[in-house]
């Protein structure tokens, strides 16, 4: 057995051999991977544009354009998915009322000129004045052409256009559009506040205008008309700059206001809160006057959006969290409640509402975002706002890493919505939630249907690998197969895409022993490859030569091994210099490994010296070590064995296989069978237990492990035990699945110090081992190992031994383990070697007994069951009087 095979199997084939490196998992890392590009899964990067879909909904159009901005600077490439983030961002610019941002992040738009374009196009050539761009991109639309969400905002500008043009019939009409087709009461508000900025914003005045309006607003002061000539003197005001001025004639107006003019006083409080702003004791008092009290619950929304937005602080904070427990209930309760979750997510500085022992500000707002949505969707099921409190909560799960219960929110959320790309993305969020729960299986399947409903900008071909990939760490490395050549044929499936796939199957296929089968996938990939591959990026090209080559060795081909790494030095001109250097070296290291195949150890040691040489720092330089020892063991050399794993150990002392070296090469000071070797291989595994380098490995207990069984060979039961002692009792090895072995080994060890006048270790050997035999952690094997071990003790306790009761504890071992056949299934070759011992045990005391017959049937037992010492336990049944059947 080579030293890397036995890396892998160390803790399967003995109790006290340690795990492999991570290395040698599919998705480890191993020559050639350390470089390679890694799939990028959407899962993180749907979340954060569902969680700004909902910011931007919601009237937080900064938190929106900050998540837009970061996602379009983790971007690669160009592509649809950055043209649908540029036009979310300049939306949002939009909202917040930075025109100039918002033609800047449209500049940054490389597709063609769509109906969501030309309409975001018009909206900032509105915003600049420029009424004719304005008028054409209305022109080059229709509200058809665009989404539900988008169409409410043709109308809006359509009111625009109207309301520079002076034709107010037609700029009411086309508001009043935009509102009766908004999605949602939400959007109404936006339209509402849009609408009376646009009005601050368009035309000019004159003074003598100004004059004649406000002379206009004192004629007709108290009526309808008067009101509305004020509106416009104080917005023509604000307009021209002269804010204070516009300010103290609102003032006035909502003074002189009488009591029962509810409407137009909303009215007043709404120009003041845009005119003066939250920053102005005038404005921030207008907008909460408004949330409060106002008739109309849309310009509560609305003046809920700007405080929220632009005064989110304590004062606010105390003003929502009153509103909130109000009786009677708030008529917005429910947008209350979804605004207060949604600052629990962005307010880091300050508790937004306090409670008894909560001090982390980030803390407690996540948990209290998180009872305010279950509020509101519990106060109100059938609300418009619960696909967004059920975004918010699988957005706040994903943030804290409960991905099980992310998956299950944003499956909720999705099933709200009937169509479009929020619906598609909670669709990939659900599948990678999923995926990162390792919940394999449901992320197979929401893959699945991720494939039905394809985020704009989101690469089918990426969720066809990520579903690949979810069956492949599910285990089903056959459905992983079927699935990918079925996906072979899709169109949608990229050629870099599918090679990805392939290499991680593989991989898989190989790390599970499987590897004839990885080497037809791979050599049926690469042989009709042809101008294929010259498509695909240097490494990806790089990594599955590699693995042709390596499989090759492995399916026992070493002459068509030399012939692909032969041709592996053609590729490294096109990779960067460190990639290039770890090519050939595995190239080297390949050639050495398939000359020791065909018998020519000379010319393979010749060339992992080379290689050492030529590339010192290598991975391949280390596994050459490793090789050069695997040779010298399988030529009895252990001398030779054991200093070429010390000098790996010695070279790399920061490698990942260096504490694994000298393990090894422990193993090997073992085998060579005599006191002073084992006092070796003690000292050598001291350097693994003593160093700080090695101290995170989980190498290290299990080199403890063997240090106490070495003593053990020594003689040295005391040193022995306290090793099997610290073992036990050190918390940090509380978790290692081999502590119970250490358990066992005690046993043994206490077991060797009995003496007639000391019976304290008889006590403590058998306490230990009437726990594991019954210790539900422990494997079924060690159950039985120990079983077997309590009646030995029992049965050879020096002066007065047991019998009787050895005898129960093992024909209790044989009805519990062999006799009943669910748990004869679990049992592994160690547990059946066991059984067998405590038959034939079982058997000789019946015999010395002269009970012949049930000595008989022990021994029948081991030959029926099939289990090891078949033939001694057939002489036994022959002496006992039986008589074998042919």
């Amino acid at each position: 057995m080579s030293l890397r095979t036995l890396f892998i199997l160390l803790l399967a084939t003995a109790v006290s051999m340690p795990a492999a490196p991570a290395g040698n998992s599919p998705e480890g890392t191993a020559p050639l991977i350390s470089q390679a590009e890694a799939l990028v899964l959407p899962g993180g990067e749907l979340r954060s544009f569902v969680a700004a879909r909902r910011a931007l909904e919601l009237g937080f159009p900064s938190v929106a354009a900050e998540i837009y901005t970061q996602l379009l600077g983790s971007l690669r490439t160009p592509g649809a998915e950055r043209d649908v983030l540029v036009l979310e961002l300049a939306t949002a610019r939009l909202d917040e009322g930075r025109t100039d941002e918002a033609a800047e992040a449209l500049q940054l738009y490389r597709g063609g000129l769509t109906p969501a374009y030309q309409l975001r196009a018009g909206l900032i050539a509105a915003r600049r004045k420029r009424i004719d761009v304005a008028k054409a991109a209305l022109t080059a639309t229709k509200p058809e052409d665009l989404v539900p969400g988008d169409r409410g905002w043709w109308y809006f500008l359509q009111g625009q256009v109207a309301d520079a043009a002076g034709d107010f019939t037609k700029a009411r009409d086309a508001y009043q559009s935009a509102g009766e087709v908004a999605v949602s009461e939400m959007q109404r508000a936006h339209f509402t506040l849009a609408r009376e900025r646009a009005r601050l914003n368009l035309g000019d005045a004159t003074e003598s205008q100004l004059n004649t309006l406000r002379q206009s607003a004192e004629r007709y002061q108290g009526k309808s008309v008067g009101y509305a000539y004020a509106r416009q003197y104080a917005a023509l005001l604000a307009m021209r700059g002269r804010t204070s001025e516009a300010v103290d004639f609102l003032s006035k107006q909502l003074q002189a206001l009488p009591a029962g003019e509810r409407a137009a006083r909303d009215d007043f409080r709404l120009l003041m809160g845009l005119t003066a702003g939250t920053q102005r004791a005038e404005g921030r008092n207008a907008l909460e006057g408004l949330l409060t009290s106002a008739g109309d619950t849309t310009l509560q929304r609305v003046a809920l959006q700007l405080l929220a937005r632009d005064a989110a602080d304590a004062g606010f904070f105390a003003r929502l969290n009153g509103l909130i427990t109000a009786v009677p209930a708030h008529p917005i309760l429910a947008d209350l409640l979804l605004t207060r979750a949604q600052l629990g997510l962005t307010e880091k500085r300050v508790l937004i509402l306090e409670k008894p022992g909560v001090q982390d500000p980030i803390l407690g707002n996540q948990a209290q975002a998180d009872l305010d949505a279950k509020a509101l969707l519990s106060k109100f099921p059938g609300s418009e706002l619960k696909a967004a409190a059920l975004g918010l909560l699988a957005d706040l799960a994903w943030i804290q890493q409960r991905y099980r219960s992310a998956a299950d929110y944003a499956a909720q959320a999705r099933a709200e919505l009937l169509r479009g790309e929020v619906r598609a993305s909670l669709g990939v969020m659900v599948a990678e939630a999923y995926f990162r729960a390792k919940d394999y299986a449901a992320a197979d399947e929401a893959y699945a249907a991720a494939l039905n409903e394809v985020p704009a900008g989101v690469s089918a071909g990426g969720l066809m690998t990520q579903r690949v990939l979810a069956k492949i760490l599910g285990k089903h490395l056959d459905e992983a197969a079927r699935l990918l050549d079925g996906f072979a044929r899709d169109a949608r499936l990229g050629v870099i895409e599918r090679w990805q796939a392939e290499w991680t199957l593989a991989r898989a296929l190989q790390a599970a022993g499987r590897d004839a089968e990885a080497y037809v996938r791979v050599k049926a990939l690469m042989a009709p490859a042809g101008d294929v591959a010259a498509t695909l990026p240097p490494t990806l090209r790089a990594r599955m030569a590699w693995l042709q080559a390596r499989l090759s060795l492995e399916a026992d081909e070493p002459q068509k091994t030399l012939e692909l790494a032969a041709a592996l030095p053609a590729l490294p001109g096109e990779l960067e210099p460190g990639l290039r250097a770890e090519v050939e070296a595995s190239m080297r290291l390949l050639q050495a490994k398939a000359q020791f195949r065909l018998g020519k150890p000379e010319e393979a040691l010749k060339m992992l010296a080379s290689l050492r040489v030529d590339f010192p720092q290598s991975d391949a330089a280390v596994f050459s070590y490793i090789d050069e020892a695997d040779y010298y063991a399988e030529s009895n050399r252990l001398g030779d064995a054991q200093a070429r794993l010390t000098k790996l150990a010695d070279e790399f002392k920061q490698h990942d296989y260096a504490p694994y070296a000298l393990y090894r090469a422990a193993l090997i000071a073992e085998q060579r069978g005599q006191d002073q070797y084992y006092e070796e291989a003690y000292r050598i595994l001291e350097r693994i237990v003593s160093s700080r380098e090695y101290g995170r490995s989980p190498i290290v207990f299990h080199a403890r492990l063997k240090q106490g069984d070495l003593a053990r060979r020594l003689n040295d039961f005391p040193r022995a035990r306290l090793t099997y002692e610290y073992l036990i009792n050190n918390y940090s090895y509380a978790q290692q699945p081999d502590v119970l072995a250490a358990e066992l080994a005690l046993a043994a060890c206490h077991r060797a110090q009995i003496t007639p006048t000391d019976v304290s270790h008889y006590e403590s050997a058998l306490t230990i081992l009437e726990r594991l035999q019954d210790f539900p952690n422990a494997s079924v094997d060690m159950r039985v190992e120990a079983g077997f071990q309590l009646g030995d003790l029992l049965a050879t306790n020096g002066k007065s031994p047991d019998y009787a009761r050895a005898e129960a504890v093992w024909w209790t071992l044989v009805t519990t383990y062999l006799l009943d056949d669910v748990q004869a299934a679990k049992l592994g070759p160690k547990g059946r070697y066991w059984l067998a011992r405590a038959l034939l045990r079982l058997g000789d005391l019946r015999r010395e007994r002269g009970d012949l017959e049930e000595a008989r049937n022990a021994y029948e037992l081991v030959l029926l069951k099939n289990l090891p010492f078949a033939r001694l336990a057939g002489e036994l049944f022959t002496r006992a009087g039986g008589k074998l059947q042919p």
